[in-house]
């Protein structure tokens, strides 16, 4: 089978299989890497030219589709691959390699030959019974598999920087009037929890748990789990969400008005007057030194602020935050503060 075919296979199912749009390339290369080191056990392939010392060694003491071609091979890439994807917190990632090794392992049994999946076991894995069905490297059937794959790649890659299918057919299930309607009809007197069955948008693990609903966006949630702040169909795929009613609890609005003064005393005064509460800020004001402001965001966490030329705006951002970024700041204008107490647990 060509190169082209294994990459389109195996690059198209794992962009299916964990969700991969063009915003996680790595992830993508590594599905392109891993289709095309079945062919390291020939000089003759693209990836054995790269590495000719390894592929011609590999090619003098094994037959072509035997050990590179063997899901021995995949369990040495699973062994070397995971615990690095696991150290730098990107298992999924790193679990796209020898998947996609697996996959172009498996393409090959269609070939006229066959492979030998199982080795070191002598067995020729072949699919399909009549030689004459199988495919032909080069061949009008290998073009047309070629064509079927490209055609599912781009429309993988397509739905997946749409958001994916869970938030493209889940949030339309999960999110449903009957969701929003519970939480708008108990927000006022007590804690609404969204319990979410999902995944990061950024590396795929799993985002399952219990979070505090702040708000809604039209069909979409603003959650809390305490640290960060995070909106569901953004930071969080859903393919499921349950509301679940909580403690009673006592939300208080207040604005907060500044008028060319420090920031920090107004804040800290907040804060000491709710000290057991969470308190999110919304609003924008004119500050006088923005080049001071870090706009670093926690990894998954929703961009809860902004800055741009002398101003900066706030989207839920809780307190500790809006505090860290006004620190020594002088600042005109007004914020909404939501203060959410007792303090929920999550």
């Amino acid at each position: 089978m060509l190169s082209i075919t294994h990459a389109a296979i195996a690059v198209s199912a794992a962009s299916l299989t964990f969700q991969l749009g063009t915003d996680n390339p790595l992830a993508l290369g590594l599905a392109l890497l891993g289709s095309q080191l079945p062919d390291l056990d020939t000089t003759t392939s693209s990836i054995g030219q790269i590495c000719f010392p390894l592929s011609n060694w590999l090619e003098d003491n094994f037959p072509h589709r035997t050990i590179t071609h063997s899901l021995l091979a995949t369990t040495v890439l699973a062994a070397i691959a995971l615990p690095i994807g696991y150290y730098f917190d990107h298992l999924v990632t790193a679990a796209v390699l020898p998947f996609a090794h697996a996959i172009a392992c498996f393409s090959d049994t269609f070939t006229k030959k066959g492979v030998q999946l199982f080795y070191p076991v002598q067995f020729w894995a072949v699919a399909g019974s009549n030689p004459r069905r199988r495919l032909k490297t080069g061949g009008n059937a290998e073009y047309m598999v070629l064509a079927i794959a490209t055609t599912i790649l781009v429309f993988s890659l397509w739905i997946n920087n749409n958001g994916g299918i869970f938030q493209n057919l889940g949030q339309n299930l999960s999110l449903s009037s009957t969701v929003i309607e519970t939480y708008n009809e108990n927000a006022e007197t007590n804690h609404v929890y969204a319990d979410i069955e999902g995944f990061w948008e950024s590396d795929r693990s799993s985002a399952d748990g219990r979070y505090l609903i702040l708000g809604n966006k039209g069909k979409e949630f603003i959650v809390t789990d305490g640290e960060g702040i995070y909106k569901t169909g953004a930071q969080i795929i859903t393919s499921k969400v349950q509301t679940v009613i909580g403690d009673e609890s006592e939300n208080i609005l207040e604005t907060l008005s500044f008028d060319d003064e420090q920031a920090m005393d107004e804040l800290n005064s907040l804060k000491n007057k709710y000290p057991e509460n969470l308190i999110v800020v919304s609003g924008e004001l004119t500050i006088d030194l923005p080049d001071e402001i870090d706009e670093y965001a926690k990894p998954n966490t929703m961009k809860t602020f902004d800055v741009s030329s002398n101003k900066v705006s706030f989207d839920n951002c809780l307190l500790d935050q809006v505090i860290e970024v006004l620190d020594g700041q002088y600042a005109i204008g007004s914020v909404e503060v939501m203060v959410v107490g007792p303090v929920p647990e999550i």
